[in-house]
Formats: C-alpha cells, structure tokens, sequence
C-alpha cells in the first residue's frame, strides 16, 4: 500500500468513516426505520481503500480513498475510482461535505 503523506491519515480515516456510517444512520432512521442498516468496511488496496456498504444481501462501493493523500473519489466501478475528488479526509469538513448516504456525489 501505498504510504500516506498525511501522519494523521488513520485518525482522519477513521474520523470520516465514522462520519459517514452516521449519515447512513440517520438517512435510514428518517426514511426507512424498519431495514437493517447498512455498514460500511474497508478494503485496502495498493493505493486506493474500498468502503464497501454491506446489506443483508448484498455490497457494493460506497467510495474510495486515495490512500496517498486522502482524496474521497467516487466509484466508477467496483474496482475503480472516478477522476475528481470529492472532498479530503483532512479538511475542516473531514471530506464529508460531498457525501451522502450512498456515497460522493456527482459532479456539477
């Protein structure tokens, strides 16, 4: 994998994943109280981390990380990454500003 430039990179992640798995919380509390809530894992590549959200019946990319300088990069497919950040792990917003409860969002 590749190293991060960020020493506090493992904070930040943790920090964004957690920030993440909440508005997958509240988004499932508002709008469909009786479903199991997804979870969001990580799978760590070479240079990219994979969040994957797990459902009872299925998974699918919910983002990917660039694990070099923490860029939040929408999936384009399950193994790779959209060009165009959608936001950093290190900024003021932990690079939730751009995310919902099903991932980056699109561009503009």
């Amino acid at each position: 994998m590749a190293a991060p430039t960020n020493p506090n990179f493992e904070i930040d992640l943790a920090r964004w994943l957690a920030g993440a798995q909440a508005k997958i919380e509240a988004n499932n509390k508002a709008h469909f109280p009786t479903l199991e809530v997804p979870k969001l894992t990580l799978e760590r590549g070479r240079r990219y981390i994979r969040v994957v959200r797990n459902e009872s019946h299925s998974r699918s990319v919910f983002a990917f990380i660039d694990a070099t300088n923490g860029d939040v990069l929408k999936a384009e497919g399950w193994k790779k990454p959209a060009l165009h950040a959608r936001g950093n792990i290190g900024d003021p917003s932990h690079g939730l500003g751009r995310v919902g409860p099903y991932g980056p969002e699109y561009l503009r």
